[in-house]
């Protein structure tokens, strides 16, 4: 549903996508799962991990939402040993491909997590303890009826708000200037007050590898719309 990667604005995960409860906003709770290397360890329902248990270590943790394919993280995790990296995705097809990179490689900081977004921040989480959350063009979904799949809300803004350490930073990039206008709105119902708030047009604010699709809408002219917000 948010993977960068899962091409959900052509609607190819629409399968997957059903309501919570009456409330319409996301996914059922389904069986999620850790991935260490070629190893798979479902996580225990409403259980908030440890992040030191995973790694092994208290050293500063970033996450990926949407990770699809995973070039972006991946090269953070190479470039940054000092840190740990996990990279969530709910699209198996998508999440195994930068799992089976991450493999080959033998990325000792790298973990991945098969799970719908929402549901793992509210549930699983600490908080706290996150330095940075990357969040790279989650699908818009443009049309009216499905605007409560979106994942930047207030709901899930006060989520990541939570989950973040003092300093920890939360980047969003999309594509769609009309959602990228919703996401602002979004921010100033949530009601949180951020120690600073950055955005821009087609200027990256955090550096790193680009992800799949801001390689390919760069190079087609689109402009790119970018967020950052600092707990």
């Amino acid at each position: 549903m948010y993977s960068e990667n899962n091409e959900a604005h052509s609607g190819e995960a629409a399968e997957d996508l059903l309501p919570l409860s009456a409330s319409r906003l996301f996914r059922p709770a389904k069986t999620f799962s850790l991935f260490a290397f070629s190893q798979e360890s479902p996580l225990p329902p409403s259980r908030v991990i440890s992040f030191p248990e995973i790694f092994g270590n208290e050293a500063p943790v970033e996450v990926e939402i949407g990770c699809g394919k995973s070039r972006f993280i991946i090269d953070r995790a190479v470039k940054n040993p000092g840190i740990h990296f996990i990279g969530v995705d709910y699209a198996g097809k998508w999440l195994g491909i930068g799992r089976g990179r991450g493999e080959k490689r033998k990325i000792g900081n790298l973990r991945f997590i098969k799970a719908e977004a929402f549901e793992l921040l509210r549930d699983y989480f600490p908080r706290g303890r996150v330095s940075v959350f990357h969040v790279y063009f989650p699908d818009p979904w443009p049309k009216k009826r499905h605007w409560k799949r979106r994942l930047i809300r207030k709901e899930s803004l006060r989520l990541f708000y939570d989950c973040l350490c003092p300093g920890g930073l939360l980047e969003i990039a999309t594509d769609d200037r009309d959602y990228f206008e919703v996401m602002k709105q979004e921010h100033s119902l949530s009601g949180l007050k951020w120690a600073g708030v950055r955005e821009s047009r087609n200027e990256r604010l955090f550096e790193g590898e680009k992800t799949n699709y801001e390689a390919k809408y760069e190079a087609g002219g689109r402009p790119l719309y970018y967020l950052e917000f600092e707990k």
